[in-house]
């Protein structure tokens, strides 16, 4: 018999592999499982699927293709193998009566692909019914113990009837698709960090809109680098527990109580226009009240568009506030204390690039002296309250350098770009006219101030509002002498202002308390000059119940039993025509907290 050679039977390959040693194996695209959703259950060919009824689950990674519609049932993934699990949604539909519709129980990583041209949606229960009385997840329409990633094409509607809308007790990534999100509680939530990237989200929420909530160092930390976000919430808007860094996209928040909230916040690009109830962006650090500094809190603006429409505070910072790049429009609140203004910080405030507005009863609520270096920036405080629509104008030498028509009701305003040199006087206009587009109401070309009248002259780098200059040695409300440590509820009213008497020489005061307490209260009082400009000023009154003062700032105080005399200091004795300067004292009272009567002497 004739031995045939060994080469000769192989097959080509294999005869190479025995000659030459072995050869790799081709690389094959993984195969996609389909899983068709068939209303009351689901079918597949795969062994990684498990199918009961209603419950579909997937064991194993892989990338898996959903379709079609599950009433009253789920998609859970649970795999303890190593690898990602890749979801495709291609238009499929997944209600819950009870739990969450699409939950990730246990994975390395999954992605989910929104597919081009096509929407799926997930609604959950009301109320959601768990194994024992310890157990509280999932809690969320679409819900993952393990980080996750959405992307596609495609739109994806999520409604959290119970809870939150989508929720990843790791990490989230947002990174394209259209997602729409209605949740009873919070929206989006990515517990260890939740980035965005990209997509165009339009998120209404009950409480926060988007959120990182991790307490750990380096976690809790929400990032938007591009994008469309929109957010309408019932509380924070936008919430990092740690820090909050937006470098691009669209940020948009309709409604909120706070609109961004975070220990540290950078807004270095993109376009960012929020409005809050309360104050619209809030940097805050645990462990510290609401007067200390927090050594390790900021807001910083080093790039971008941000506009602010605030019903307190327009930006709040229990640290730093940096104004470095990009362009910042504040509409802060119509009314309230010297506490509350566009600008309410802490610690220090600082102008060193970029071009800054700022509008509110209050411009600038400081706890320490405005900075006298970097930028320049000026502050006018005008003798009353403007209505929406006023239209104000800074100009030098005739030039109109910026102009601003406001949303809404407004007494100060600051203004900082490099066109403001410090110790330079600029002169404030009222009225006129204002053409071309304006940001936020802020227009830097395109102002008249042809028929406008002229209100004042401001001197830049001098403020003589909000509470600069106090408490005397640092931060602290109230001061270590007024008790109670945090203000408690008013016991009684506080009185409205007084109606100052006609002018006395040249100037008129305004008496107000701004907050009053068992035993306490901070008063205020406004010095306004009369149609000739003031080189200083003294108001006296007499006290009707024998209250009397333990502490004062931005005025010289002396009393002889009832009897009171406050006069300026160095800094705001010489007024313009119309021009304003405030102080203020914290008092004792007992019985009753009567405003009293003031004159006011030019000198």
């Amino acid at each position: 018999m004739k031995r045939i050679p060994l080469r000769a039977i192989l097959p080509l390959g294999l005869a190479i592999a025995l000659i030459a040693g072995p050869l790799e194996a081709p690389a094959t695209a993984q195969a996609t499982v389909p899983i068709t959703l068939t209303g009351s259950s689901a079918t597949s060919s795969s062994a990684d699927v498990t199918i009961a009824g209603r419950a579909v689950t997937i064991t194993a990674p892989g990338t898996y293709e959903i379709t079609g519609t599950l009433n009253d049932g789920y998609l859970n993934v649970d795999t303890s193998a190593s690898g990602t699990v890749n979801l495709i949604l291609n238009g499929a539909t997944i209600t819950n009566s009870s739990n969450a519709p699409l939950q990730v129980a246990d994975a390395d990583q999954v992605v989910i692909t929104l597919a081009a041209g096509t929407t799926s949606r997930l609604t959950d229960a009301t109320s959601y019914v768990y194994p024992d009385p310890s157990t509280d997840e999932p809690n969320a329409a679409l819900f993952s113990k393990a980080d996750l990633r959405i992307t596609g094409t495609g739109a994806l509607a999520v409604r959290g009837n119970a809870n939150d809308g989508i929720t990843s007790k790791d990490g989230l990534v947002i990174e394209s698709g259209t997602i729409t999100v209605n949740a009873v509680d919070d929206g989006i939530r990515g517990k260890d960090f939740l980035d965005i990237t990209g997509g165009n989200l339009d998120v209404t929420a009950g409480g926060d809109g988007i959120k990182s909530d991790d307490t750990e160092a380096d976690r809790g930390r929400l990032a938007i680098t591009n994008g469309t976000v929109r957010v309408n919430a019932g509380d924070d808007a936008i919430k990092g527990e740690n820090t909050v860094a937006i470098s691009g996209g669209t940020v948009t928040v309709t409604n909120s109580f706070e609109a961004i909230e975070s220990r540290q916040i950078t807004i270095s690009g993109g376009t960012v226009n929020v409005t809050a109830r309360d104050d619209a962006i809030n940097a805050v650090e645990d462990g510290y009240g609401d007067f200390d500094v927090a050594p390790n809190a900021f807001v910083r603006f080093t790039g971008g568009t941000t506009l602010v429409n605030s019903s307190i505070d327009g930006i709040d910072s229990n640290g730093s506030v940096t104004f470095a790049a990009g362009t910042v429009v504040v509409s802060g609140p119509s009314t309230g204390s010297p506490g509350e203004g566009a600008i309410d910080s802490n610690g220090p405030v600082y102008f060193n690039g970029g071009t800054v507005l700022g509008a509110g009863s209050t411009s600038m609520a400081v706890l320490s002296l405005p900075p006298t270096a970097g930028q320049g920036w000026v502050a006018p405080q005008l003798s009353s309250s403007q209505p929406a629509g006023a239209l104000l104008h800074l100009v030098s030498g005739g030039q109109v350098l910026a102009s601003y028509r406001a949303p809404k009701n407004f007494r100060e305003v600051v203004f900082s770009s490099n066109r403001i040199q410090h110790g330079q006087t600029y002169e404030v206009y009222l009225g006129g006219s204002l053409t071309g587009t304006t940001i936020g109401g802020m227009a830097t070309t395109g102002g008249s101030i042809a028929g406008a009248t002229r209100l004042m002259t401001v001197i830049a780098g001098q403020y003589r509002g909000g509470l600069v200059g106090w408490p005397p040695g640092g931060p602290g409300w109230p001061p270590p002498t007024t008790p109670p440590p945090t203000t408690p509820p008013p016991t009684t009213p506080p009185p409205n202002p007084t109606t100052p008497p006609p002018s006395a020489g040249g100037c008129t005061a305004t008496y107000s308390i701004v907050g009053q307490w068992q035993g306490g209260f901070q008063g205020d009082v406004r010095i306004t000059a009369g149609s000739s400009a003031i080189n200083g000023w003294r108001v006296t009154w007499t006290f009707a119940n024998g209250q009397t003062i333990s502490q004062s700032w931005n005025a010289t105080i002396s009393a002889s039993g009832s009897a009171v005399t406050a006069t300026n200091v160095s800094f705001n004795g010489s007024l313009g025509a119309g021009a304003s300067a405030t102080f203020g004292f914290i008092g004792t009272w007992n019985g009753s907290n009567t405003a009293p009567t003031l004159t006011c002497t030019a000198t």
